[in-house]
């Protein structure tokens, strides 16, 4: 797959992403580092660590169909890497190894471990002991296991692949996050229940919310949003099992949650900002503020646009101008390029096409430099910025989507002004090739083989 554009910023940035992200695949590779992490040491079960892999859970082990999703000097894939970078590893053609990582995922969410699925795995598909030293203690993230719920559903429909809905840990992931999850997760801190799921503390406690570098909150805006959007998904996804009945009832969730965060959670006395967090003091947080290293107020309030938790009007314009100015501002944007990289996604939900290019110009320029966690490599080595630069163009740029009611594509091009034309080869969806083309104009498609 190659791209052709008279802009030559997205043209050569979408061919360096294509190039880039094989160097992540890792299917079917012979005799591959596993349990390897952070300054060139091994990770083991219950926190050992050790220098040279003289143990048999650090040896080289054959690799399954997997690609990177995380820090490149981490032998290992991550949920929410994943989540962000499944859409554009199948628009590459990855399907198989989308399918096996999504159901290494789910599959591993249990009882034991509160229907949490586990944070990372190594290449063989094996747990990743770094992030889980055991099933007492593992990272817990509240706001991926609601990703991975809406993700199946996208990935249902940008493959077509009926496991996504009908395969029994698929969908008993999907069952036990929106139903035992939710209930178990609500009320462990404060006393009383209002269908929000809470975070203990920490990652390895249980976290309500992606933003690690900032206060403990109790519930968060994120982890909302996300729900929000899996419940859509959900009742869409009980919708395709035949489950018309209890698909309604989820969908009249998703509204009275919708209802509640806008008109309850997220109001503020004095201000018509959005609530982002709430802690265990029961203070509500709503300023962005960056202070020796820790970031409140980024993944953690953009998300709610992201998601479509908000409803459209003046107080969400205000919120999408005041997320463009934080992370416009050396002195406040976010120092991880990888939480940048949800910015052309929240600007293109918004129909905002220029805010949206101008963050992925700023990633594609910042590629090349050190990422701040150096010993990973370059930015452009943390994968996430190429796998999603290949998503924000196809989905962003070019407007694809998949029609819910038939499976077939839909096209409507966000094209910012600097761009005025795409060509887009060998683009494979499901079991076909194409070519499209896009101009201020329209879109033409051109099926050349199956």
């Amino acid at each position: 797959m190659y791209l052709e554009s008279e802009n030559k910023t997205l043209e050569n940035a979408f061919n360096w992403a294509v190039k880039k992200t094989a160097q992540f695949v890792v299917s079917g590779k012979k005799n591959g580092d596993i349990n390897k992490g952070d300054g060139g040491k091994w990770y083991g079960p219950d926190a050992k660590i050790i220098n040279e892999p003289n143990e048999n859970w650090a040896k080289p082990q054959n690799y399954g169909s997997a690609f990177w999703a995380g820090y490149y000097d981490r032998s290992a894939y991550y949920i929410r890497d994943f989540v962000h970078q499944a859409v554009g590893a199948v628009i590459l053609g990855l399907y198989d190894e989308v399918y096996q990582m999504y159901h290494t995922f789910v599959s591993s969410a249990s009882e034991k471990t509160g229907w949490y699925a586990l944070w990372s795995f190594n290449f063989n598909h094996t747990p990743y002991y770094m992030d889980t030293p055991n099933l007492n203690r593992f990272v817990r993230e509240i706001t991926s296991q609601f990703e991975l719920v809406e993700l199946g559903y996208k990935l249902y429909l940008w493959t077509g692949d009926e496991r996504y809905i009908t395969d029994k840990s698929i969908a008993l992931f999907a069952d036990k996050i929106m139903s035992d999850f939710i209930d178990n997760q609500d009320g462990i801190i404060f006393p009383e229940k209002n269908g929000i799921p809470e975070g203990k503390g920490d990652i390895f406690e249980g976290s309500a919310t992606y933003n690690e570098r900032g206060f403990w909150a109790v519930e968060a805006a994120d982890s909302i949003a996300a729900m929000y959007s899996a419940t859509v998904s959900y009742s869409k996804i009980l919708k395709l099992r035949g489950n018309n009945e209890e698909a309604q009832k989820q969908a009249e969730r998703a509204k009275k949650l919708k209802k509640y965060f806008n008109e309850e959670w997220s109001v503020v006395n004095g201000t018509d900002m959005f609530c982002y967090a709430i802690d265990d003091k029961k203070q509500k947080h709503c300023k962005w503020t960056k202070k020796s290293g820790m970031l409140c107020g980024a993944e953690t309030l953009e998300f709610i646009p992201l998601k479509k938790l908000s409803r459209d009007g003046e107080r969400n314009e205000k919120m999408l101008d005041y997320i463009y100015m934080m992370q416009s501002s050396k002195e406040t944007m976010s120092d991880n390029i990888e939480s940048l990289t949800y910015l052309p996604d929240l600007y293109f939900a918004n129909n905002q096409c220029e805010r949206a290019w101008n963050f992925m110009k700023y990633i594609i320029s910042k590629k090349d430099l050190p990422h701040e966690h150096k010993s990973q490599g370059t930015n452009g080595d943390y994968p996430e910025i190429s796998f999603t630069l290949i998503s924000q163009t196809v989905e962003g740029i070019m407007g694809i989507s998949v029609d819910e009611n038939n499976g077939n594509l839909i096209i409507k091009p966000n094209l910012p002004r600097e761009i005025n034309t795409i060509k887009l080869h060998d683009f494979k969806f499901k079991s076909k090739i194409y070519d499209i083309e896009i101009d201020k104009d329209g879109a033409k498609i051109t099926k050349i083989t199956t």
